[in-house]
Formats: C-alpha cells, sequence, structure tokens
C-alpha cells in the first residue's frame, strides 16, 4: 500500500477539458494532482527541469495531444524512451478520433487513448471512468 495520495500529472492547454479531470481525481481519496499547460511544460515536469526540478513522479500521466509548443504524441515519445518513466501508465486524451493518431500513441507506448466527448455531462463521465478505471487496475508491488 502506498503511504501517500496516487499522483496524477494532467497536460492539457484547455482549462475546460482540465476541469472535469480535476474533478474526479479530486474525489475521496483524492490523488495529488498536477497540471501544465503545454508539451514543453509537460517534458520539463516529467524530466524534473527548470521550475519542476523538485517535481514528483507521477502514478498516472493524462496527455493531451494538441498541445502547444510540442504536441502530445512527441511528449509520449520523449517519455517513453526513458527507462525510468516508460513504466508510468499515459492516458492520451484528446479530441482526435484519427486512426493515425490512435495507432500512433499506442505505437509509441501509451496505455490507453480516450477521445472526449463534446457534451459537457458526457465529459465529466468519461473524466470519472477514466479516475475508476485506474482506481481499480492500482496495483501496489510492495505488498
Amino acid at each position: 500500500m502506498l503511504d501517500r495520495a496516487k499522483r496524477v500529472l494532467i497536460a492539457e492547454d484547455n482549462p475546460d477539458d482540465v476541469s472535469p479531470l480535476v474533478r474526479a481525481f479530486k474525489r475521496e481519496p483524492a490523488w495529488e494532482i498536477a497540471v501544465v499547460e503545454d508539451g514543453a511544460e509537460a517534458i520539463d515536469f516529467m524530466f524534473r527541469r527548470g521550475v519542476y526540478a523538485d517535481a514528483w513522479r507521477p502514478d498516472l500521466f493524462i496527455l493531451n495531444i494538441n498541445m502547444p509548443k510540442i504536441d502530445g504524441l512527441e511528449v509520449l515519445e520523449r517519455v517513453e524512451a526513458v527507462p525510468q518513466l516508460a513504466t508510468i501508465p499515459i492516458v492520451m486524451w484528446t479530441v482526435s478520433q484519427r486512426l493515425t493518431d490512435i495507432e500512433k500513441a499506442y505505437k509509441l507506448g501509451a496505455s490507453a487513448f480516450v477521445s472526449k466527448p463534446c457534451d459537457d455531462d458526457e465529459m465529466e463521465s468519461c473524466a470519472n471512468a477514466i479516475r475508476s478505471f485506474w482506481d481499480w487496475v492500482w496495483f501496489d508491488d510492495t505488498q
């Protein structure tokens, strides 16, 4: 069992798409949440650079594809190239439903690909489903 809250990093530039995720992960038992707004910040957080030099390592990374500065697929590729980071589950959270994006994300090592719904209620349900799924599959290898 972890002696701390689970941690999620959310890389999303649209505040309307961040809000349902934050609400979902604040449900009890609450996860520790960090939000970055572009791909460069996501890289800095994951690699603990610059203002993120003291960042914690996330247990789950939710990553939008269409990000400013560095797109999510490139972030995914860079993170997955580092063995210590490649074990962190990464959920692609995007409006894209393009087969090429889905295939590329999985080829690069994404754990899941979730197309964001357009409807607010569905967005809330989708965010809750992501949270519920990762709570359900979570395992602790210290037992």
